[in-house]
């Protein structure tokens, strides 16, 4: 994909980014108030397409950390017929 699906994935590929916050001596904002309002405001940016590639990363994510025995183990539980 040649665009940036929201600014929050720009950040899980750019950590060193200098888009991100530090913390400063004068904490005038409401940290949690201000991460929610900003998470909902991306979410509320995204199409159905940009909210289905985000939740299959995270799973490809968890799941790449399996070994094949617990792949296999989970993929038996609750989708048996994939290993038909």
């Amino acid at each position: 994909m040649g665009r940036n699906l929201c600014p929050f994935l720009y950040h899980l590929r750019s950590p060193n980014s200098s888009l991100m916050m530090t913390e400063t001596k004068d904490n005038i904002v409401d940290r949690d108030e201000l991460q929610d309002a900003y998470i909902n405001e991306i979410i509320d940016g995204m199409d159905i397409k940009d909210l289905m590639r985000i939740v299959y990363d995270n799973i490809e994510q968890n799941l790449d950390q399996y070994s094949v025995d617990e792949l296999i183990e989970e993929v038996q539980e609750y989708y048996p017929h994939l290993l038909e």
